[in-house]
């Protein structure tokens, strides 16, 4: 059986190449993106996206970013979805900097608590989450430094 929602999104400046398979989330306000879904952050995050271009990256989902604590910057991203149960795996990580310590929640469940290294740039987590309200919001959890966002993927389970 095919999935109500399967749904990757890339985070990253405008004019950065998307990966295949996958959006792009420039760090516009949540709305409506012209590709059948609506998705998008609090604020306008479109100048806290960053595309490395660092050689130590493994690809273009690993190399591009968005920032979700500058000031004034967004600190939440929603996807409209319908209401239910969702496996959603997140990826946080910079190539050129280890100055994080990433929380970050989805529905309010962490997904995401730790720190990068010079050895390990990113972190991922996959968790399982129920949406009651149509929307499947990532956020900031407690505790996080400098918290970036690479890719989130969701699938209706």
């Amino acid at each position: 059986m095919t999935p109500l929602v399967s749904i990757g999104v890339n985070l990253q400046p405008a004019g950065a190449a998307t990966p295949p398979g996958y959006l792009a989330d420039t760090g516009a306000v949540f709305g409506d993106r012209g590709n059948g879904r609506r998705y998008g952050w609090n604020v306008d995050n479109a100048a806290n996206a960053r595309d490395r271009n660092a050689t130590g990256s493994p690809d273009q989902r690993y190399d591009t970013l968005t920032h979700m604590q500058k000031p004034g910057g967004a600190t939440a991203w929603e996807l409209a979805v319908p209401n239910g149960t969702y496996t959603v795996h997140i990826v946080a990580g910079d190539p050129v900097h280890v100055d994080s310590t990433f929380r970050i929640t989805v529905e309010g469940v962490t997904a995401i608590s730790g720190a990068p290294s010079a050895a390990a740039h990113w972190l991922e987590g996959t968790v399982r989450v129920s949406v009651l309200d149509g929307r499947l919001t990532v956020a900031n959890g407690i505790g996080a430094v400098n918290n970036k966002l690479n890719v989130i993927e969701v699938v209706a389970t």
